[in-house]
């Protein structure tokens, strides 16, 4: 791989759309993992959480499955993208110009000779970068997550009108199964201290000073500001809910000397509610780096350019 090339599409100083679309490629080379797993978890576990702008929306039993829908009819959406790509397409439209005809007099109204000037036109704008064929094939599955995710919304409205039409059965094919936990069942014991409540709250501190001091910079003209931020916090999000999920796992079963009878009796009575909310962590912190770090670097780039 061109290491150079690649950094010289990526460089913050420079407008690429080819640096837009690896991006956005990158973005979606982690998409597609995350939300297979995401739906694979809601089929195994009988539970789902839905991110709403009021925050993440328990879905259990049947609305579960509907959202496993929409996830895999989202991964459909990412893999064809790739499939397709991103690389604007080379403009065949033919240079454009304007041919003009002056003609120069000499005192007296006696033409001496016309002149011929032609004025080239700016070429056609290339097609961004982000635009994106095959739309019949994407719009379907765009369509099917659409009405999938807005079925587990109102089914999950019914059920806190207590109509548990969606809620029953659970259906969930492995409700303790642990194997899409992995790995923490190995690499627990590194990200308890990333659960602790001083590593939470110096990670908090440490976000609202570095927002405020991009804000300032910002305010400075001082160019790339946002970039620390588009690196750093994605980063410091991902550290949180990996020890969230850490601290979770081991705590239910009792590893490392923990003792959490909420969470024991949490995997107790409800295991595929309990697992699939360690694995919502676990996939959080993977998709704040593996999705959500490239998109912010994107936006951040977009800002170093804008301030140039």
């Amino acid at each position: 791989m061109n290491w150079r090339g690649a950094w010289q599409q990526l460089d913050p100083r420079e407008e690429s759309a080819e640096g837009d679309a690896l991006l956005l490629r990158l973005a979606l080379l982690g998409g597609v993992p995350v939300t297979i797993a995401y739906g694979t978890a809601a089929l195994v576990y009988g539970h789902a959480a839905m991110l709403t702008p009021f925050g993440f929306v328990d879905m259990p039993g049947a609305c579960a499955w509907l959202v496993a829908v929409a996830s895999f009819a989202l991964a459909l959406v990412a893999i064809d993208a790739l499939v397709g790509g991103f690389r604007p397409k080379p403009s065949t439209a033919p240079v454009r110009s304007i041919v003009s005809t002056q003609t120069l007099w000499r005192p007296g109204q006696r033409p001496v000779q016309q002149v011929r000037f032609k004025t080239v036109l700016p070429p056609t704008p290339p097609a961004s970068p982000f635009s994106m064929g095959r739309w019949g094939f994407r719009g379907a599955a765009l369509l099917v997550a659409a009405i999938a995710g807005a079925s587990a919304l109102a089914g999950r409205g019914l059920m806190a009108m207590g109509l548990d039409v969606f809620a029953r059965p659970v259906i969930a094919l492995a409700p303790q199964a642990e194997w899409p936990l992995w790995p923490l069942a190995s690499v627990w014991p590194a990200l308890l201290p990333l659960a602790r409540d001083d590593v939470v709250l110096g990670l908090i501190v440490m976000g609202v000073v570095l927002f405020f001091t991009t804000q300032f910079l910002a305010w400075r003209k001082v160019r790339g500001a946002w970039l620390p931020l588009a690196f750093i916090l994605p980063l410091m999000v991902a550290a949180a809910y990996l020890g969230s999920a850490g601290y979770d796992f081991a705590a239910a079963r009792g590893l490392g000397g923990l003792q959490d009878a909420d969470l024991v009796n949490a995997l107790a009575r409800e295991p595929g509610r309990h697992n699939y909310y360690t694995f919502l962590s676990l996939w959080m912190a993977i998709g704040c780096a593996g999705v959500v770090l490239p998109i912010c670097y994107l936006v951040g780039r977009g800002q170093a350019l804008d301030d140039a």
